[in-house]
């Protein structure tokens, strides 16, 4: 029997609300806040109960995922073999890598004929023959040039049991969604979007919070609490293993929880973690270059109480790392921290892989933090068309670069910038070091402050040792090589077929 339920609603998603003169890799969007269909509940589908007791997480399978494209038929051809071929396999992988499910289906997933439509795409024929799979995703598009929305990700069914998500659909707005045409960074980002939707319809939506279970499938209450962040009032998910790692990351053993997005609407507010805690975390409101999947996305989803996350598929984040209570809870005056800045000066991003600029966006509560620029970004090949010292700077996906400051110059003088050098981290301790490698010239840091560079004016801004090399200047894996490689001393060694920085690109492909 098919039961209704009431409306599940998962967020459309934001892209980054203010673009430089010279951003030409950029694309934003504003939520669609339109009226959602009921999920239906399968009372049908028998899902294995996988009790928790003498079991090890390597007792639990990997969630099964199958991707649907057949309903994007009337697009391009171009655009149809993008999504079918080199958006949606990373990110299956990715999720099917980085997930095991404690409650799989036993059977596989079947509909009968007379399920016409499934998320009001026409039911594809191989679900009515059944599929060995724990979650189907559906891709549909639509075409609006009237707004400047991107994606919108509803779930349309649920598990009879645990009320787990199995079939979610994602519209993408094609006018708002750009072919990366080789561009590899504008491939990332596009990746990224659809990570961020699936996510959603994994869980990650406020309608959905309502059906979290613990660890004995009883639902949970009292985990959806309020707060006050820069006097906007918001949720609050407090989750196990959600609270345990922000009191730990941030330093505050106070903290509730994770405090959500107090604005942008029905399809916005809660469904996302707060920008102003959360920069650069990929399920924050707005999709910037250089976004991170956080331990904390992957904590959301096992303090659902469906799936048992793999850590090591996180990114390495850092915004607001040991910060304390403070941080979280009072102003963010520029000084204070290092997360903030004032003005419209230029600066690295707290990621550390480019430059950017100082500016405020739609979700930061007003704080100013440094924006990435596309046009700074040291993995941006074409950013060394903007770079001050292009003879030296080194720019390129997997060309080693970090981002430091400085005002060196041939000329007499100039204002600080950022800058794109290959270095490496030795040592350890109080003996850690830097070396920057700026043309002939190799720049030993052993402390932080300015040093001379041989034939230039100017200076380089050295980081303290320690704490660069203890965060952005690790050799690091992105999200744990998407399941199609693994991490060999900070670098992805992809399998047969599959190629870049994380292994998220066909060996086929263009970039």
């Amino acid at each position: 029997m098919v039961k209704k339920t009431a409306l599940l609603a998962i967020a459309s998603l934001l892209f980054g609300s203010f673009a430089s003169a010279h951003e030409t890799h950029g694309h934003k969007c504003t939520h669609d806040d339109k009226d959602r269909p009921e999920p239906e509940i399968m009372s049908e589908m028998e899902e294995l109960n996988l009790s928790a007791e003498g079991r090890t997480l390597q007792d639990y399978p990997n969630i099964r995922m199958k991707g649907y494209t057949g309903a994007l038929a009337d697009q391009s051809q171009e655009f149809q073999d993008y999504i079918t071929n080199d958006i949606l396999p990373p990110v299956l992988s990715y999720f099917s890598s980085a997930l095991k499910i404690k409650s799989p289906f036993a059977t596989n997933l079947k509909f009968s004929s007379s399920q016409k439509t499934l998320c009001s795409i026409p039911t594809p024929s191989e679900v009515h023959k059944g599929v060995p799979v724990d979650f189907y995703y559906m891709i549909d598009s639509f075409y609006d040039t009237s707004s400047t929305w991107v994606a919108d990700t509803y779930a349309c069914f649920l598990s009879g049991s645990i009320k787990r998500p199995y079939v979610a659909k994602t519209t993408i707005n094609t006018d708002q969604f750009p072919l990366a045409n080789n561009n590899v960074l504008l491939h990332e980002k596009n990746m990224v979007c659809i990570m961020h939707e699936l996510t959603h319809a994994l869980g990650f939506s406020k309608s959905l919070y309502k059906y979290f279970k613990d660890e004995n499938y009883v639902t949970l209450t009292n985990h959806i609490q309020s707060g006050t962040v820069d006097g906007e009032t918001g949720t609050i998910l407090n989750l196990a293993p959600l609270t345990s790692r922000l009191r730990k990351f941030f330093g505050c053993p106070s903290m509730k929880g994770a405090y959500m997005e107090g604005s942008g609407g029905e399809g916005t507010a809660s469904s996302h973690f707060e920008r102003r805690h959360f920069g650069f975390e990929f399920m924050t409101s707005g999709l910037i270059y250089q976004m991170q999947v956080s331990e904390f996305s992957l904590a959301v989803l096992e303090g659902s109480g469906w799936y048992f996350p793999d850590y090591s598929y996180a990114d390495e984040y850092h915004f607001g790392r040991g910060e304390g209570c403070y941080f979280l809870f009072t102003s963010c005056t520029p000084g204070a921290f290092d997360e903030w800045c004032t003005g419209s000066e230029r600066g690295c991003t707290n990621v550390g892989r480019g430059g950017g600029v100082c500016a405020a966006d739609t979700r930061s509560n007003g704080c100013r933090y440094i924006h990435p620029r596309v046009n700074y970004d040291c993995d941006n090949e074409g950013a060394v068309d903007y770079a001050r010292l292009p003879q030296v700077e080194t720019y390129g996906r997997g060309a080693g670069s970090k981002c430091f400051m400085g005002t060196l110059t041939t000329a007499k003088s100039a204002s600080s910038t950022s800058f794109c050098f290959k270095s490496a981290c030795s040592g350890s301790g109080t003996n850690t070091t830097v070396t920057l490698s700026i043309g002939g010239n190799q720049v030993v840091c052993t402390k932080e402050g300015p040093v001379t560079v041989a034939g230039y004016n100017g200076v380089i801004n050295c980081p303290d040792p320690i704490s660069h090399c203890a965060t952005v200047g690790q050799k690091t894996c992105p999200r744990g090589c998407m399941g199609k490689g693994q991490c060999v001393d900070g670098a992805c060694v992809c399998q047969d077929g599959f190629k870049g920085a994380d292994c998220a690109l066909r060996a086929g492909y263009g970039i």
